[in-house]
């Protein structure tokens, strides 16, 4: 194979016009950004509180819970080849909509039927995560890597922050709706429902990608710049067969996994590991909410610094903030313990899903983005689920989370490893039509 056609982002705009650059791609930002609250952030994050109370009145054990949240995260994943295949054949509009109403189907269950443990894993860990997949973050990524190139870094953060803005909302103001309602769980799951109804309606009338394209080719963005940087971008778009035969994929599917599974913990077990440790639901709430603002700080950096740096370097660094706040998690003290751990564990972890996303569309091209994450996404998801499910059965035979605390830190280095290695890849023969077909398989 003939070596690669490659380019290099280079820095120093000194002019700037197009599509990624007008008010028209702010106003497509803000509706894929609303709609990712909507349909990822809440789901994902303000249920850590809903079930902390559903545990204490359905009297689950924490290997029923843990398994419930690991099928969560397998739906998510182990769908994602599917979803890119619906992304390539029915577009984002039609399959974000069919997510948003699996989502809200879900949730109504939720509320009216669950009672026993194999109904929340069946209701919970299936057809709500079915729909958090499908309308969530793999179709506005997908779009995202489809319309930005030069500003895509930063493309990939804004849209990010949602899950950190509402993930900084949704676990104080669910904990309050549930004070208030004699800890009614059930309504928690009504007011999700109301969300995916809002979605459905947005991704109805706000996002039509058909405009969106034509948009992009009207006004293809151009810059000037000077001054060339580190950032990889390559003009090629790799079939996934290639890809998976180079160290890259590799390399980054093992850091996406790390991440995975480490966020997962924390969102699943990281409250009522507090609990435990006498924390009350307010405390682990806000615990919860600075850890999601935190990430929010990463994803924002990582997004301002992405297409300037390297995205493997930050993701390094981010990695290192992920290690030291699990370190700090095991055994903190009062409101400063909190803050030392969800600091870093979030700012970490908000860092290091920029650098997945805009590694994948920089060293694969970016129309390769749906199939190459959407390949990821089932094994990277079946690392986090059984994280998940093992940190329950951990505790129930030891009856505490140090033993998993040691096994997440010791597989952090392992990512930052890994991401030290991961240099772009370097085809040896591309065929250029099919290259410029901009499709991968």
């Amino acid at each position: 194979m003939e070596q690669g056609a490659r380019v290099y982002a280079v820095g120093g705009p000194t002019a700037a016009h197009g599509f990624e650059y007008s008010t028209d791609a702010w106003r497509v930002l803000g509706a894929l950004w609303v709609v990712v609250l909507l349909v990822v952030a809440v789901p994902s994050a303000g249920i850590s509180v809903i079930n902390a109370q559903m545990i204490a009145d359905l009297d689950l054990d924490r290997s029923v819970f843990g398994l419930g949240f690991g099928m969560f995260v397998m739906m998510m994943g182990f769908q994602g080849p599917i979803v890119a295949m619906l992304m390539q054949k029915f577009g984002y509009q039609r399959t974000v909509t069919v997510g948003c109403f699996v989502l809200l189907i879900g949730s109504v269950i939720m509320a009216t039927l669950v009672n026993t443990g194999w109904q929340y894993v069946l209701a919970f860990g299936v057809i709500v995560g079915t729909g958090v997949c499908v309308g969530g973050m793999l179709p506005a990524q997908s779009a995202i890597a489809r319309w930005f190139h030069v500003r895509r870094a930063l493309a990939v953060s804004v849209v990010l922050s949602a899950v950190e803005f509402g993930g900084f909302l949704s676990p104080p103001s669910l904990d309050r709706l549930l004070a208030a309602s004699n800890n009614n769980w059930r309504l928690g799951w009504w007011v999700i429902a109301g969300l995916a109804t809002v979605a459905l309606l947005i991704t109805r009338f706000a996002l039509n990608e058909r405009h969106v394209e034509r948009l992009v080719a009207a006004h293809p963005t151009k810059i000037e710049t000077s001054g060339e940087t580190n950032v990889f971008k390559s003009q090629v778009h790799w079939l996934l067969r290639e890809a998976v035969k180079t160290r890259a994929y590799w390399l980054i599917l093992t850091y996406m996994s790390v991440a995975g599974v480490a966020w997962v913990f924390l969102m699943a077990h990281g409250v009522v590991h507090l609990q435990d440790i006498g924390y009350s639901s307010a405390d682990t709430a806000m615990a919860m909410a600075i850890t999601i603002v935190a990430s929010f700080f990463g994803n924002m950096a990582a997004g301002f610094l992405g297409d300037r740096i390297s995205p493997a370097i930050i993701a390094v660094a981010s990695m290192v903030f992920v290690t030291l706040g699990f370190f700090l998690l095991v055994h903190p003290q009062g409101f400063t313990g909190i803050l030392m751990y969800a600091a870093p564990a979030g700012i970490g972890y908000g860092a290091s899903q920029v650098c997945v996303m805009a590694l994948l569309g920089n060293y694969f091209g970016r129309e390769s983005f749906p199939s190459m994450f959407g390949s990821m996404m089932p094994v990277s998801t079946l690392c986090a689920a059984s994280g998940a499910a093992a940190a329950g059965a951990i505790f129930d035979q030891t009856g505490s989370y140090d033993l998993m605390f040691n096994i997440i830190v010791g597989l952090c280095v392992v990512g930052a490893l890994a991401m030290l290695l991961a240099s772009p890849p370097r085809p040896t023969r591309i065929d250029r039509d099919r290259a410029a077909e901009g499709v991968a398989q």
